[in-house]
């Protein structure tokens, strides 16, 4: 195997691990925490979810263009010897990240009570305090991220996301029980406790990444060059060149955090006027918009970001690796890369889009306590109707939680697919160089999010199912500019079948089978058994067609952790 190809092997399987690890902890962090911030009628994540988009939105200004630029110029400086260039980015990274972070520190911490008041929700304003801290401490991590990256040391980057997650786990689960308990009634503190441990796991996070950093140096004596100081010029130059690179991607990267920010001022205040023009009186009408935001952004949004953890590590790897393809004029290597990316997006995400289409009410009751409550013990855990009970509310009627988050589920599912598109070619355009493509693409997708969302929240009967379908919009559009662009500028000659329908035939077959198998073995008397039983059934079927399709070929396999024995089980010749 080429020397470029181990190396985007080594680190998508690096970045991938620490990827899953990350989201699985994430996973045991968002659900016990939301259990925990909700105690009877008393609701710490609704401050929780109105104070974090803010936070994501400046994040990203550090944290999404900036790794993807630095790894971008020090693999390039590396790649042709240049040690002093390679240090000198990493330097000039550091300086302006460091001046980033100050900044976005210092706006969410003064303009807390603003933002607070703008989303209606005035009590957030001491979440926004509380995660204030850790905009500057991610920034300065993002600079150490970013060299790694670059000089193909994916274990700095993994160790420190994997670090972060267990801090945040222990520390804000910890600080949210310590709150809850000083402040019985006062949900607004609990969530400020939480979302104080988000800021000691970023400093947790900064020693590991900053510690395998000196340890580099160590290892790599020629590219040792503490001493070495920056000139005007060569600061200047490289701040261009980084800046050029990180502003279109943070500008995409930016897209659904403000989009976040949108649900945040709308969502609500859209739901309690369409119910108050349906009859509702204004405190159930409260009360159900309430629950509609709620069950969006802390039941259905954390596990519908779950699936895409492996094509974002796939995205994270494919920059630093198509980019000496791309000085080097290797279209073929561009084609393989960007065909293999493609498949696996949907090889990854179309089991995952019908699993939860099929199976996500029951994940979500076994997962959250307050949705489990919400089912009555003469009622079942069913897959189908969420829709229809959400369409025909009537005044004074109250639709449970496990309906409202089953009906967004089923709409939201589908946008996993587009959304794995989405992280994969997106890393494949950015190394071909062409970093506004996708931020064009999700910018017309946010705007299609948000106005389609207004529309369909104010003018139909739809609700909060407008916005879950909103979102999906938004991925179709940015989903298909991204597999357009790709297949037509790196002159990809698709098979169509072998890309696209194979892992989607297998994945609607999948959802069949775990359709009936869930129908058939609830009739036990064990849900939570039953939808355990129903998910391990279905990736054992998923596998065995992708086996029967034969859907993996030498070039696929090529790209991919642990060649050898997928092709043996594959019946692949690797020669």
């Amino acid at each position: 195997m080429e020397k470029g190809k181990k190396s985007f092997v080594k680190g998508a399987a690096i970045l991938g691990l620490a990827g899953l690890i990350v989201k699985i902890i994430g996973a045991f962090y968002r659900i016990p925490l939301t259990n925990i911030l909700q105690r009877g009628d008393l609701d710490g994540m609704v401050f929780y979810e109105s104070a974090y988009p803010y936070y994501s939105w400046l994040l990203v200004i550090s944290s999404a263009g900036f790794p993807t630029a630095i790894s971008k110029l020090v693999s390039e400086r590396a790649a042709v010897g240049d040690k002093k260039g390679a240090t000198a980015v990493f330097k000039t990274a550091f300086l302006l990240l460091t001046v980033i972070g100050a900044v976005t520190t210092l706006l969410l911490f003064t303009c807390s009570g603003l933002i607070s008041n703008l989303s209606g929700i005035p009590g957030a304003r001491y979440s926004l305090m509380a995660l204030a801290p850790a905009l500057i401490i991610v920034s300065i991590m993002c600079a150490y991220r970013g060299y790694l990256q670059g000089m193909q040391m994916m274990t700095g980057t993994a160790l420190s996301q994997v670090t972060e997650q267990i801090g945040k786990l222990i520390a804000s689960y910890s600080l949210a029980l310590i709150f809850v308990k000083l402040y019985p009634q006062r949900p607004e503190l609990w969530a400020m406790g939480t979302l104080i441990g988000i800021s000691i796991s970023e400093v947790l996070g900064l020693l590991v990444i900053w510690l395998v950093y000196r340890k580099s140096r160590l290892n790599l004596p020629s590219y040792n060059l503490e001493g070495m100081k920056l000139s005007a010029d060569t600061l200047k130059s490289f701040s261009k060149r980084l800046l050029a690179i990180a502003i279109p991607i943070t500008i995409g990267a930016s897209i659904m955090p403000i989009t976040g920010i949108a649900d945040s001022i709308f969502i609500r205040r859209l739901l309690e006027g369409r119910y108050l023009r349906s009859g509702f009186e204004l405190e159930l009408a409260g009360k159900m918009a309430e629950n509609g935001y709620v069950a969006l952004r802390s039941y259905v949004t954390p596990l519908i970001n779950m699936p895409a953890v492996l094509t974002l590590a796939l995205s994270m790897s494919l920059v630093p690796a198509i980019a000496p393809m791309k000085a080097a004029r290797d279209r073929r290597g561009i084609r393989k890369v960007g065909t293999t990316g493609m498949k696996l997006a949907m090889i990854i995400g179309a089991p995952c889009a019908v699993g939860l289409f099929v199976l996500g009410g029951p994940i979500m009751a076994m997962l959250y306590s307050k949705v489990a409550e919400s089912v009555g013990p003469n009622e079942t855990y069913y897959l189908t109707g969420f829709l229809s009970q959400i369409l025909n509310m009537r005044p004074g009627q109250e639709v449970s939680i496990y309906a409202l988050a089953g009906g967004i589920m089923q709409i939201s599912a589908i946008g996993v697919l587009f959304l794995s598109l989405v992280q994969t070619l997106t890393g494949v355009i950015q190394g071909m160089g062409k970093q506004n493509i996708p931020v064009a693409f999700l910018i017309a997708g946010g705007t299609v999010k948000v106005v389609s969302m207004i529309l369909l929240m104010r003018f139909t009967r739809l609700g909060i199912l407008g916005a879950a379908i909103s979102t999906t919009l938004c991925y179709l559009v940015a989903g298909i500019g991204d597999a357009a662009y790709t297949i037509s500028h790196a002159d990809i000659k698709l098979n169509w079948f072998d890309t696209f329908a194979k892992p989607l035939l297998a994945a609607i077959i999948m959802g069949v089978v775990v359709y009936f198998a869930y129908t058939l073995l609830y009739k036990l008397g064990h849900p939570r058994i039953t939808t355990i039983v129903s998910i391990f059934i279905g990736a054992v079927v998923y596998i065995g067609l992708l086996w029967v399709f034969r859907i993996f070929n030498r070039d696929d396999l090529g790209f991919m952790p642990g060649s050898r024995k997928l092709a043996k089980f594959f019946k692949v010749k690797m020669q």
